[in-house]
């Protein structure tokens, strides 16, 4: 097996881009944010302004900028999504399922109480 094999997919994610998550568990926990990337192959999300990491940036001198910045920047970094949940109308943390709806389209369901999870707006 080569070094450059792509990780095996991680499940089913029932979370998408621009959906309201809570962390339940690490240094964040308890806060909440909007999701603006996911990572189905490796089953992780990024949420805007949680799990920040500091990054080393080097300055590359390109013909237009020969001089540019080099210093440290935040960003914030891809976290697994078993360490979110999906909050639902309520504003709660909740389990979500998939529901196929008898027009053959699928829906998100809260696990609990049963609610329909509309889809983030683009």
């Amino acid at each position: 097996m080569s070094s450059h094999a792509k990780p095996a997919p991680v499940g089913k994610m029932f979370i998408k881009t621009g959906d309201r998550v809570q962390i339940i568990s690490g240094k964040d926990k308890g806060r909440e944010g909007i999701v603006t990337r996911v990572y189905p192959v490796t089953g992780k999300v990024v949420i805007d302004g949680l799990n920040i990491v500091i990054k080393h940036k080097k300055g590359q001198p390109t013909p237009t900028n020969p001089n540019p910045e080099s210093g440290k920047v935040e960003v914030s970094a891809p976290i697994p999504t078993c360490k979110v949940a999906l909050l639902n109308a309520d504003g709660k943390p909740t389990r979500i399922r998939m529901q196929i709806n008898p027009d053959g389209t699928k829906t998100r369901v809260a696990v609990k109480g049963g609610q329909v999870i509309p889809d983030p707006e683009k």
